[in-house]
């Protein structure tokens, strides 16, 4: 199966991101991203969205996670396995990346700090994008505020200036938006 067929099937099964899928792709053709950072890969359908955008744009995809890699295999596509958050990790990653997707623990701190370190590599008008925010008690994480993901993005965007548009479908989705200038 190709890549293209692979994207539009992600895009019509129902799962907790496919509604999102044609937001990552219209996302990198607005940014004409050819760099995109990836933190959470679980099964690899948003990964096939981005792999997708990139084969329009002629980019990239760089995947963490903690858990091996999805079964996929793509020429546009690396995969580094480890905690994000690990400075190893973080220096493996490349610098002006158009898109920062964060999707991994759903942890109040954890995100807050992604959000924090990773902003260092996004370029002047690129954006971080934040799945989740909508939902109230993510499985998994122990006790946490409710709604952890959308309280770390707000708390982070009042603290950086940065404007947020919120998308409540699918469980929620953040675009933050970098300054053109920095």
């Amino acid at each position: 199966m190709n890549l293209e067929e692979a994207y539009r099937i992600a895009c019509a099964m129902p799962s907790d991101i496919h509604e999102h899928l044609p937001v990552f792709v219209e996302l990198c053709e607005k940014l004409d991203a050819t760099k995109v950072i990836e933190l959470g890969t679980r099964g690899g359908v948003s990964t096939t969205a981005w792999l997708y955008a990139m084969e329009q744009t002629g980019g990239h995809v760089w995947s963490v996670d903690v858990d091996p890699p999805p079964d996929l295999e793509h020429e546009r596509w690396t995969f580094v396995q480890g905690n994000d958050l690990n400075p190893e990790v973080f220096r493996a990653l490349p610098d002006s990346a158009d898109v920062v997707f964060i999707d991994t623990s759903h942890a109040y701190s954890q995100t807050l700090a992604e959000l924090h370190l990773y902003a260092h590599k996004v370029r002047p008008g690129g954006r971080i994008v934040c799945h989740d925010t909508e939902l109230r008690r993510p499985f998994g994480v122990g006790v946490q505020p409710a709604f952890p993901v959308r309280k770390a993005v707000t708390e982070f965007c009042r603290e950086e200036g940065h404007p947020v548009t919120f998308l409540p479908n699918n469980f929620g989705l953040a675009l933050i938006s970098m300054p053109e200038e920095l």
